[in-house]
């Protein structure tokens, strides 16, 4: 995996900026391990997606995601810090995403992770409900085919499915500064990423156009300077 920096750091800017956010994850993905693959990674259990976002966010911008919310208590803005090797270390101490099989009322059943590809066609769903018949639709095989009844009335579905997806959720317990309450906050880490990506080009396009006003070098050439060296050029112009 390769850090999103430079030029690479652009074109995930530049790629992403009109995608939702699910695209937007593989996009960055796909640009960090060097694959036109985009199919492999959208087959990805999401619990696998976030660790691969997470570890590019540590290579990429640091040991740390800075995070901000508000408190559902009292309105409070929070800013609070997580280290992303817990995070890494959570995800990676959980059971493999393997299908679960049980058997109930005569059935046979077996239940996949969802990944990114089942979420972008939930997408097109008509209502939350319908999204979620949808993604059962393609994780869910029964034997014998159930009725017309919906899939996530059928026993034990929405426990399996709850139990097999935990893994996949990252979250985060804060106290507030200012009610004391405490909180479980939930991390998108896809959107940290983005964040992160966003911020760093516009300062890098920033950079850019100093330098460029300044030294008529192209932008290719800035790019592929290390950070502190155009770090050092930026302060003797402003020096």
């Amino acid at each position: 995996m390769r850090p999103l920096a430079g030029e690479l750091l652009l074109t995930a800017w530049e790629n992403g900026a009109s995608q939702h956010d699910l695209r937007r994850a593989m996009t960055m993905l796909s640009i960090a391990v060097s694959t036109n693959d985009c199919e492999q990674l959208d087959a990805l259990p999401i619990a696998e997606r976030n660790l691969l976002l997470l570890r590019l966010h540590e290579l990429s911008f640091g040991p740390l995601l800075n995070a901000f919310a508000t408190c559902p208590k009292c309105a409070a803005p929070l800013e609070f810090t997580v280290p992303v090797a817990a995070m890494v270390e959570r995800l990676e101490s959980q059971p493999s995403a393997a299908p679960v099989e049980w058997n109930a009322e005569g059935r046979q059943y077996q239940l996949r992770s969802v990944t990114t590809e089942d979420l972008l066609v939930a997408m097109r769903a008509a209502d939350v409900n319908a999204a979620q018949e949808r993604i059962l639709s393609r994780c869910l095989q029964v034997f014998p085919e159930p009725g017309p009844e919906p899939l996530s009335l059928l026993p034990a579905v929405m426990e399996k499915f709850e139990q097999l997806h935990a893994s996949a959720e990252l979250s985060c317990a804060i106290e507030c500064p200012t009610c004391s309450s405490h909180e479980v906050l939930d991390l998108d880490i896809a959107r940290f990423v983005w964040t992160e990506v966003h911020r760093a080009a516009r300062r890098l396009l920033s950079d850019i156009h100093t330098l460029a006003c300044a030294y008529s070098w192209s932008e290719q050439a800035i790019t592929q300077m290390t950070p502190s060296r155009r770090a050092a050029y930026l302060e003797l112009l402003s020096s």
